[in-house]
């Protein structure tokens, strides 16, 4: 089951951070209130909030580009580490971070995504150790 729980999140990834897909794939990917709590903002639920979360960071930065460097199967969640680069829109800043992200994911679909600053804390949220 958890190779599938892989596939799903890879999927999820490509609607989530690239846009491929249209909402009907969205919805076999994840589950209608799916609840999503990044690291910089208040936790929001549903397809719709998930997608404008997305949005809102992107918009902020000029090129950003996203690169998932490694994804580790952990059953029932799923840990990811997302490199994100780009250049503040607003303040011309140049941003190179790794945000480390848990999907878990409930009959076949991603019910929630939690965003973690350092890899042990991702590690820990899914019952995983260094």
């Amino acid at each position: 089951m958890s190779e599938q729980n892989v596939e799903v999140v890879r999927k999820a990834i490509a609607y989530e951070y690239y846009g491929v897909g249209d909402r009907a794939k969205a919805e076999e990917l994840f589950d209608p209130h799916v609840v999503m709590n990044p690291v910089d903002e208040a936790a929001s639920s549903g397809l719709d909030a998930m997608r404008a979360d997305f949005e809102r960071w992107a918009s902020a930065f000029d090129e950003l580009k996203v690169t998932i460097e490694e994804i580790i199967d952990a059953g029932d969640q799923v840990v990811l580490v997302a490199h994100h680069q780009g250049r503040g829109r607003a303040s011309g800043v140049q941003v190179d971070t790794r945000l480390y992200e848990v999907y878990t994911l409930r009959e076949g679909k991603v019910s929630r995504v939690d965003e973690f600053n350092e890899m042990a804390e991702a590690l820990e949220a899914a019952g995983l150790s260094e």
